[in-house]
Order: C-alpha cells, then sequence, then structure tokens
C-alpha cells in the first residue's frame, strides 16, 4: 500500500463526517500528566456542555446572555501525544470483522494522530526496530503524518527482536516529557502486557489502550498465516475450541480492564474502521470523566 495524501484524504473524509461530534476539541478536560494547574489567561466564554467543570461558569455572562456559559483558558504547553504501535507477521491477519489487522491499525494511528494535531497537539510514534524501540520527534502537520504512516507501514508486519513491552519500557525511559501515550497492540500483545508495566505508565502519563481485534481461530475459510495453509475443517469447525477461544479472550480483557481500573486507565477494542472515531471519542471520554477500564 502506498502512503501518499490520497491515503490522508481517506482519514480527512472519515473525520468530516463526525464534524458536529467533540473530535474538534476530544483533548479538553483533565488529563492529569500534561496540566497539574492551568493558566490564568482568559480566552473566551462557550456554551455549558455536560462534563465542562462547575466552577467555570460566568454567572455574570450568563444571566446577561440568558444561558449558561462557561469561562475558557488559554493552555499553558502543548499536549504531547505518543503512539506505540505493536508489529510482527500477526499483522498479516484479519479482525473478527473480515478486515485486515495492518490495515486497521495504520487508519488506526493514522485518524487519531490527524485529529490530535487538529486540536493543537504534538504527536509521536514508536514501533519496534531493528536494534531496539524506533521513536520519532514530537511534531504536528500532515507531512510529519505521512513520514510515519510511510514508516510504519514498511515494518508493520515483519518480526522484530525487540518485544512490545522493551519498546513500551524505552519509551519511558528516554522521552523525557510528560505524555497521553496511546498503546496499539492487539490479543497477544495486551495479555502480555505486564501488570507493573502499566502502573510504571500511570504513575507519570495518561495511558489509553486500543486493542486491534482479532479474526477467530474457528469458522469458515480459517487460514493459519504461521504455516500458510487453511486450517482442517475439523478444527476450524470444533465448538469445544470455538467456546474455549471465546472465554480466553473474554478473560484477557477482563484481567485488563481491571488492571486499567486499578491504574486510572482505559482499553478498548476495534474490530472496523468505521468504527475508529466513534470508539476512541468515547474512550476519551470515559477517561475525562473517570470510567476507567
Amino acid at each position: 500500500m502506498k502512503i501518499d495524501y490520497e491515503y490522508l484524504s481517506r482519514i480527512r473524509r472519515a473525520v468530516s463526517l463526525y464534524t458536529k461530534r467533540k473530535t474538534t476539541n476530544i483533548l479538553d478536560g483533565d488529563f492529569h500528566s500534561i496540566h497539574r494547574g492551568r493558566s490564568m489567561d482568559f480566552d473566551d466564554l462557550k456554551e455549558y456542555t455536560y462534563g465542562d467543570d462547575v466552577t467555570d461558569i460566568d454567572w455574570k455572562s450568563s444571566s446577561r446572555m440568558g444561558s449558561i456559559l462557561v469561562r475558557r483558558y488559554m493552555t499553558d504547553r502543548r499536549h504531547n501525544v505518543m503512539f506505540i504501535c505493536d508489529r510482527g507477521e500477526k499483522m498479516l491477519g484479519d479482525t473478527s470483522k473480515g478486515e485486515a489487522k495492518k490495515e486497521l491499525m495504520l487508519m488506526t494511528f493514522g485518524t487519531l494522530a490527524y485529529i490530535v494535531g487538529r486540536n493543537g497537539a504534538d504527536y509521536a510514534l514508536s514501533y519496534a526496530g531493528e536494534h531496539g524501540a524506533s521513536v520519532s520527534f514530537f511534531k504536528s502537520g500532515t507531512d510529519h503524518l505521512e513520514k510515519l504512516l510511510y514508516d510504519y507501514e514498511t515494518k508493520a508486519d515483519s518480526e522484530s527482536s525487540c518485544s512490545y513491552s522493551a519498546v513500551i519500557r524505552e519509551v519511558l525511559n528516554t522521552v523525557h516529557k510528560r505524555m497521553i501515550i496511546f498503546l496499539l497492540t492487539d490479543m497477544e500483545g495486551v495479555a502480555a502486557l505486564p501488570d507493573e508495566l502499566i502502573k510504571s505508565i500511570t504513575s507519570a502519563h495518561d495511558l489509553l489502550i486500543i486493542n486491534i481485534d482479532d479474526a477467530f481461530l474457528t469458522g469458515d475459510e480459517v487460514f493459519d498465516s504461521d504455516v500458510r495453509k487453511y486450517e482442517r475443517f475439523f478444527f476450524s469447525h470444533n465448538r469445544a475450541l470455538h467456546d474455549e477461544e471465546v472465554m480466553l479472550r473474554k478473560q484477557i480483557l477482563l484481567h485488563a480492564s481491571h488492571v486499567c481500573k486499578e491504574n486510572r486507565a482505559c482499553i478498548t477494542t476495534i474490530a472496523r474502521q468505521e468504527d475508529i472515531i466513534e470508539s476512541t471519542i468515547a474512550l476519551l471520554e470515559r477517561y475525562r470523566n473517570g470510567y476507567y477500564g
């Protein structure tokens, strides 16, 4: 797949479908790792919406205008958003909705990076390189996004000797600034995340985890990407194996949700491109309102 501005136009079109949603202010609110307080430089007034801090209500202006208005302030610093994407031959697989995992991973990262850039944030990308983590600079803009998409696209479906957890640890040890961190991985990656690593991230940063869905190992025309052949009917249509897989997936996600709740982080699963914006906006709103897990 060639990454170019035509590819970015797909992201722009997807975002434009949600212009009436909170895509223009998804980074507003309480991201504790970036702003311990807030600038006292007054910016403007806006109409009160659910989730706004009631202490920001300007009662004099509200009585004068006949509607509830809240004060907005200039932020002291730009958000620094770090995307840490998983990689490997497992990205050659599909999701349970029949979409290519690699394509969904690229679209999820690209869409989120585009939106946070529009929100005035600087963003960076990290993934497993040949000899450790590959970490980009924090910047914004379509040129920056195009380069990151191209770099990751060329590596996403190949193996690396550096594990996903090792990449996360290297980012935490080398990037000395507070960040909003998005972990983009799959069920295998979620299951392999150590509890103490999640705790380490959330001690200084905001953490949101996106699980790129996996196809089931049972069902019609199941292709084993490891051995490059279709699975035998006897196994792919075995009801007991399917029930066991469903149970194991549920246990993995329940455990991850529990750990996230304990450490003030959020997790969601995305299985198709049309759910990217809806799911991530819901994820961020849950995070701001304290509905962790």
